[in-house]
């Protein structure tokens, strides 16, 4: 893990887990989408509220989400969140879970996102979105690091 990307941690309690006991693909899903938008409000862009006002948004074109370990009811979970990469009309954010106090690795996700305007329209993903989220450290980009297993 790496000490450049701020974090969010999670609770789990039983109800994020499925009938085997761990938490299921759906809820991290959400932890990691909830985790993309404490980070947005931690920056001060102002959540929800701004984002229905803006005249080009986000949508999420892709997800990839590897695992590694389970996560059990009553485990914390760490959330690190960072911009892997912008193109033209998309960028691409990579999160990593870790259990807190293991470094036991337990998901890694990337999201590629598509800016578009109003009409649905794919359009350039603005100048201030380059540098709104803290990039994902170069050293960790390519491949995932799991410990204490």
């Amino acid at each position: 893990m790496t000490d450049r990307l701020p974090e969010v941690v999670f609770h789990v309690y039983p109800a994020d887990c499925d009938m085997l006991g761990h938490v299921n693909h759906a809820t991290m899903l959400g932890f990691l989408e909830r985790a993309r938008w404490e980070l947005l409000e931690r920056e001060e862009v102002g959540g929800v509220r701004d984002f229905a006002t803006v005249p080009v948004y986000s949508v999420v074109r892709h997800v990839d989400i590897d695992y590694f370990a389970q996560s059990l009811p009553g485990d914390d979970l760490v959330i690190r969140s960072g911009l892997l990469a912008v193109k033209n009309t998309s960028y691409i954010v990579k999160q990593g879970v870790w259990k807190k106090g293991s470094g036991v690795l337990v998901a890694q996700a990337s999201i590629v996102f598509v800016a578009i305007d109003r009409s649905g329209k794919p359009v350039r993903v603005p100048d201030e979105w380059r540098s709104l989220l803290p990039h994902w450290p170069e050293d960790d980009a390519d491949e995932p690091v799991v410990r204490g297993q």
